[in-house]
């Protein structure tokens, strides 16, 4: 008779044991609120802890601290679930991010007094809408090297305008969003000695006619460096709390994945990082209002609204092989990278990456030609954000910073 293995015995003895060890932390309480997931744990008085973020995953290292290890799943937007696992030493809570997290992005964490007793409460609150709000100082200005003595001219559309063309409506209606960024764009470029024309300075359209407003808007970049059109995202408030970031959009004639490019570095004095270890910093968030707009659904190229009268085919313009051509294709991704990296770093926003659309701004104009997405009005978080004259300015900041590195290193 073969004697009976060990292992199987040891295997549970050890399971048993491990799971029957006390813990010091109880388990950890997950809320949804608007906007975002909040995570508290509960922790003993002189407890300390290092939050470090991962990019997919969060990180919550707890030394001198036991838990029992397993697997949550939550689901939410904000958090698809949380590990905890036992170290020699330490205890460690992993939270699952969709979203993702930097050092500025994607969380915001407190302490608070414990509800009973003397212990404290380690608040994480997980949400894309988490921006950069602080003001922003003073950025160096920018000069000219490698393309010194050359005239670049561009054109800046503030999508939308006039009664007829709101645009998304939510925390901020998005015409007016659209024209204060365009608006320090232009004075940033300007500053750098670029020449600027805008296709509205007000709240205004060339048309009541849709297709004849963007057909105009399009036919003022011919003879110009570059088109760049600037507007803001929306969707239905049952899906408003997941939807966060921005997206710059270029022309193609063939669909792209989406590319997520990496955010462009500050200047040391205008890094404004979450605190990473005990004490973490509070949120700075203001109370939200206590409902949502309707936002309007929007193609943000191609919003239909019931006052449009089509326009006879032979009106409309035809792409020319400048147009279509892979020179243009190709300067038109470059320069939706460049603004991309520059917004990501300046606004620590939630990145949804460069992508192709056949909108009709960028699809018939004759230049390099990009549409930036700057957030979305819906959110209960970054809504509110682009109201906000600090967030804009550094809305402005990145996409004038990603406009200018372009004309001094992508066109020739």
């Amino acid at each position: 008779m073969k004697p009976l293995s060990l292992y199987p015995f040891l295997a549970l003895l050890v399971l048993f044991s491990f799971g029957a060890r006390s813990s010091d932390l109880p388990p950890l309480r997950v809320g949804d609120q608007p906007g975002y997931t909040r995570v508290v744990l509960d922790l003993p008085k002189d407890a300390t802890f290092q939050i470090e973020p991962l990019g997919a995953a969060l990180r919550v290292t707890l030394p001198g601290l036991t838990l029992t290890p397993g697997i949550s799943f939550v689901s939410q937007p904000e958090l698809a679930g949380y590990v905890l696992e036992q170290h020699e030493g330490k205890a460690v809570v992993l939270l699952m991010t969709p979203q993702g997290v930097s050092e500025r992005s994607g969380f915001r964490a407190q302490v608070l007094p414990a509800l009973q007793g003397e212990g404290r409460r380690l608040v994480i609150d997980l949400s894309g809408g988490f921006v950069d709000t602080t003001p922003l100082s003073a950025p160096p200005g920018f000069a000219f090297v490698k393309a010194q003595g050359r005239r670049f001219s561009v054109l800046l559309d503030p999508g939308h305008g006039g009664a007829f063309f709101p645009g998304a409506v939510g925390f901020v209606t998005e015409k007016v969003v659209n024209l204060e960024v365009a608006l320090r764009v232009r004075r940033l470029l300007e500053a750098a000695g670029v020449e600027v024309a805008m296709t509205r300075e007000t709240d205004t359209a060339f048309s009541p006619v849709l297709r004849t407003d963007l057909d105009q808007r399009a036919r003022m970049a011919d003879g110009r460096s570059l088109f760049v059109s600037i507007h803001a995202n929306a969707i239905t408030p049952a899906r408003a709390d997941g939807w966060a970031g921005q997206e710059v959009y270029y022309y193609s004639p063939r669909d792209q994945r989406p590319v997520y490019v990496a955010p462009q570095p500050l200047t040391p004095s205008q890094a404004q990082p979450v605190a990473l270890t005990t004490p973490a910093v509070p949120p700075s968030a203001e109370p939200l209002p206590a409902d949502l707009a309707q936002p309007a659904p929007l193609d943000p190229g191609n919003p239909q609204p019931a006052t449009e009268e089509p326009l006879p085919r032979q009106a409309l313009p035809q792409p020319t092989p400048q147009m279509d051509s892979a020179r243009r294709v190709e300067l038109s991704r470059r320069l939706a990278g460049r603004v991309m990296g520059y917004l990501l770093g300046a606004t620590a926003a939630a990145n949804r990456g460069v992508r192709t659309a056949d909108f009709y701004v960028i699809r018939y104009t004759t230049v390099p030609a990009i549409l930036v997405e700057m957030g979305y009005v819906s959110h209960p978080l970054e809504g509110p954000a682009l109201r906000d004259p600090n967030y804009q300015d550094r809305l402005a900041h990145g996409i004038a910073r990603g406009v200018l590195e372009f004309l001094e290193n992508d066109l020739e």
